[in-house]
């Protein structure tokens, strides 16, 4: 029989008193223990800051989930860079989407000789760390050397590539001898062109470590992570990191940018974007991840200080990004481009804007955005290419199956008795990816073709693509190019084709496990090539020519972001009319926004 409450003896109730007290005490210590790990040293300016009220607070909308907040180490695979590290350290030179042109920032000037074999860097006077060492050619030497040196750090293969040696000349130069000429090295290294801006590390802090592989970069009472920028990560908890501003950053004491004026930063995931959106009519984010126009819709109804990068409908701004069906092409069937082909006449793209877009973006025939400066490149195309991918053939997806053996005598296709089956992963806390496979998903079931969607977390997506474990993922994988198409069309450049299990070479190249000798011949030519060359035009009209025939990646949908800002807190946010820099928080780009905001009502 159970006793009731009031029945319990005392010596239970003595033992049950002491049995919470010595829980209470595990918990407080266990506090304790997360607290030193978890956040920066307390006392003077940063702990006042860490305690700014909410009018001096930026809070930033995150759409996915922090995973394992303690590896801070920028070159190995599932670190948390993209939880402040990246969108708040300072770039050597930073691309502006309103002008197009390149804004030295570390930098005081990045200029190669007349075949782009050297470039020659030098860096402006009085930049430091945030212990108030200085930086110089040392660090930036060190950071490329150390991932030379070490195969399973993240640039290593490009820098293999492209860099035969670098040297210091004096603390303030540093001078790039490439293994071939590269007219868009100081574009694709160190400009942000998309999120790409390589890290550099303090030696002083880094040239100690037993392992470097193993390093987590994580020790908030010593500085770590450690930048230069205006920034420092001063807490990290299940959901979010908190970062507070550094006064003496070196960009505000030369002059260079002003201090940004939120005194806290926060990066929060907030949960489904239900959740989110009720979170920002509350005003508890000053910005937001990329949301549906349903959602905009009633965000602004609710609370009109948002604001959009269009003023006006679609309110989106243009994703460099285009968005696609990225194919293992190791696996079969989708080793055979009929079969590719196959997959893509199924695709209604106009339904796929209509209901996953809301009619916010357009269809999608090309591997790169359509913007103004890429329209040379999309007009070689021919017309009847691009009609292929305006609406869906079945007629000849069928042809096409039938040829290759297979059958529709139920529900799907199959062959030898095994139905035809393609699983799409992806990324969980990406809605637009969602949606895209949803409405593609649908339509490959009632065309006959058993797809079934996998949500995976971001680090989880991104290594299996490189990896090549995975069939198919909803994605953007060939992005890159923004002004002229080399940095597109090297995606699917590949000397060979990475086996499953390893991790492709080089980022993102060769993740689509397809080899065309030819392609990869045209695209290291082009590599050569100023975006003014008469010769890049025949090139790239050859590449694109053995694209379209293979299809090893299909165009889905030209991409869009709408990313709404809270007026309520902050003002002179990036748009349309005020097109200072991209309208995104997740990239390095940020960190141009952050010393143009300022206060409402100032």
């Amino acid at each position: 029989m159970t006793n009731h409450p009031q029945e319990v003896s005392l010596a239970n109730r003595t033992h049950l008193f002491r049995l919470v007290l010595f829980c209470l005490l595990l918990n407080v210590l266990a506090c304790a223990t997360d607290s030193r790990n978890a956040q920066g040293p307390l006392g003077g300016k940063l702990e006042t800051y860490f305690n700014a009220p909410r009018e001096d607070t930026l809070i930033i909308d995150r759409s996915n989930r922090l995973e394992g907040g303690n590896n801070w180490n920028p070159y190995v695979p599932g670190n948390n860079a993209g939880w402040g590290l990246s969108q708040l350290s300072d770039p050597l030179c930073l691309l502006n989407y309103g002008t197009g042109e390149i804004e030295d920032w570390m930098a005081k000037s990045f200029t190669p000789n007349e075949d782009y074999t050297i470039w020659t860097l030098k860096l402006r006077e009085g930049i430091t760390w945030q212990d108030g060492e200085p930086f110089t050619a040392a660090d930036i030497v060190f950071t490329i050397r150390l991932q030379i040196d070490n195969e399973t750090m993240g640039q290593h293969f490009a820098y293999k590539e492209w860099i035969s040696s670098v040297e210091q000349t004096d603390p303030l130069t540093v001078v790039y001898y490439l293994t071939k000429p590269n007219v868009r090295f100081k574009l694709e290294r160190y400009s942000d062109n998309l999120c790409g801006v390589d890290y550099f590390v303090p030696k002083h802090v880094w040239e100690k470590l037993d392992d470097p592989l193993t390093f987590k970069n994580f020790d908030l009472s010593s500085g770590l992570p450690m930048g230069t920028g205006p920034y420092r990560l001063y807490k990290v908890t299940s959901n979010e990191t908190i970062w507070v501003r550094h006064d003496d950053w070196w960009a505000a004491k030369i002059g260079l940018k002003s201090l940004p004026a939120p005194k806290k930063v926060i990066i929060s995931y907030g949960g489904t974007q239900e959740i989110r959106l009720a979170t920002g009519i509350d005003n508890g984010f000053d910005t937001m991840d990329d949301i549906t126009l349903g959602s905009y819709q009633a965000l602004t109804k609710r609370n009109p200080a948002w604001i959009s990068f269009q003023s006006e409908a679609p309110f989106i701004w243009p994703d460099p990004c285009a968005r696609s069906l990225s194919l293992n092409n190791s696996v079969a069937p989708w080793d055979d481009k009929d079969m590719r082909w196959m997959l893509s006449y199924v695709m209604d793209r106009k339904q796929i804007i209509e209901i996953a877009y809301e009619g916010t973006s357009i269809m999608g025939p090309y591997p790169w955005p359509m913007y103004p400066g890429m329209k040379r490149f999309t007009d070689l195309v021919p017309r009847e290419t691009v009609e292929k991918f305006t609406q869906p053939d079945h007629i000849e997806a069928e042809r096409i199956l039938r040829s290759k053996g297979y059958s529709k005598t139920d529900r799907y296709w199959s062959k030898n008795g095994d139905e035809l089956e393609l699983e799409i992963q992806v990324f969980e806390g990406i809605t637009e990816l969602e949606r895209i496979a949803d409405v593609y998903i649908e339509q490959l079931q009632r065309f006959g073709i058993d797809a079934v969607m996998v949500k995976l977390t971001g680090g989880t997506w991104s290594d299996n693509l490189a990896t090549g474990n995975y069939v198919a993922q909803s994605g953007w994988q060939t992005c890159g190019s923004i002004i002229e198409p080399w940095n597109t069309l090297r995606q699917l450049r590949a000397d060979s084709v990475a086996p499953t299990g390893v991790r492709a070479q080089l980022p993102q190249t060769n993740s689509f496990r397809w080899h065309n000798a030819e392609y990869t011949e045209i695209v290291d030519r082009i590599s050569r090539l100023d975006w003014e060359d008469p010769e890049l035009f025949d090139l790239t009209a050859r590449a694109l020519e053995i694209y379209y025939d293979e299809l090893p990646v299909i165009p889905t949908a030209q991409s869009k972001k709408l990313v709404p800002f809270n007026t309520t807190y902050w003002a002179n946010w990036p748009t349309l009319d005020n097109y200072y820099q991209r309208p995104v928080t997740w990239c390095p780009s940020f960190i141009g926004v952050l010393p143009e905001i300022r206060k409402a009502g100032q």
